[in-house]
C-alpha cells in the first residue's frame, strides 16, 4: 500500500531521529590512508588507464578515467565509451586500462 501523505507521530519521529550509536563506526572518522585504500578498491581500473598510440605504445598513464577525461577536456562518459569499445580517439589514440 501507498504511504504518500502519511504523517508520523511525534513518538515515531523521536525514534527515527535517534543517533546511530549502535553502528560501530558512529562518531569515528576514517584516516586518510583508509580513505585512499577504499578509493583504490572502488576504482574500476586498479592499475590506472592509459593513452596508447595506434601501434600500442603507452603515451601517458592516469590514475583513473576521470583524470584522463580532464586531460583531454572531455566527459568521463566519453572516455568510458572509448575504454569499453576499443575505438580510436581523434584518429590517433586508444584509451585502455593498464594491465601490467
Amino acid at each position: 500500500h501507498n504511504n504518500i501523505g502519511y504523517k508520523h507521530t511525534n513518538e515515531s519521529k523521536l525514534k527515527i531521529s535517534k543517533p546511530g550509536n549502535l553502528n560501530p563506526m558512529f562518531g569515528k572518522i576514517h584516516s586518510e590512508e583508509t580513505k585512499d585504500k577504499m578509493r583504490k578498491r572502488k576504482n574500476k581500473y586498479p592499475l590506472g588507464v592509459g593513452i596508447f598510440d595506434l601501434e600500442g605504445n603507452l603515451i601517458s598513464k592516469f590514475e583513473n578515467n576521470v583524470e584522463l577525461a580532464k586531460y583531454f577536456q572531455i566527459s568521463k562518459i566519453t572516455v568510458g565509451k572509448y575504454l569499453n569499445t576499443n575505438l580510436i580517439y581523434d584518429n590517433s589514440y586508444y584509451f585502455r586500462s593498464i594491465i601490467y
